[in-house]
């Protein structure tokens, strides 16, 4: 989906470090120090302490963009948080999935407060991890899309910062 978004971007995949997730600081700093530009974060937990490690990098690093996913369970973030969703860090953009409607998919997390975007993500076209093509839905997605065009506007911008483009996506 990221590809399909934005096929001119070069990826970096990093492997989520759970169960240790104080690596999250070194995962950071690598992507700094290889001038990754943003990192898309279609993952998360309900356990603040997961988090204090890549908090704490995500703010030491505020030229990153980090776009990271509400969450997949149906619920309000803002009354039962998903971490790093509902962290307070100015370099965070959060998405969820939208329906037809403009409203939070089936099954999707929201939150007033802590969810910036809610864009179309259900049923779009993806491919599976087998390689063939299959209908995917969620916020896990919307981050693709997001990260996809934060991408598009920094290939054109390459000097923008992460203020830069959080203020063009607003």
């Amino acid at each position: 989906l990221l590809l399909r978004e934005a096929p001119q971007i070069e990826l970096v995949p990093y492997r989520y470090p759970r169960p240790d997730m104080s690596r999250m600081d070194a995962l950071v700093r690598h992507a700094s120090d290889h001038d990754v530009a943003i990192l898309g974060m279609p993952l998360g937990s309900n356990r603040a302490e997961d988090w204090t490690s890549f908090a704490r990098a995500a703010s030491e690093h505020p030229h990153i963009l980090f776009i990271a996913s509400a969450g997949n369970n149906g619920r309000d973030i803002d009354v039962e948080p998903v971490f790093p969703a509902v962290l307070d860090l100015d370099n965070l953009l959060v998405v969820s999935s939208a329906d037809d409607f403009v409203q939070p998919a089936e099954g999707v997390n929201w939150g007033r407060k802590s969810v910036d975007y809610l864009l179309p993500a259900e049923r779009r076209l993806a491919l599976d991890y087998a390689g063939n093509e299959a209908r995917v839905s969620g916020s896990s997605y919307a981050v693709s899309r997001l990260v996809a065009l934060a991408a598009r506007i920094k290939t054109a911008h390459r000097d923008w910062t992460a203020a830069q483009l959080i203020a063009e996506l607003y």
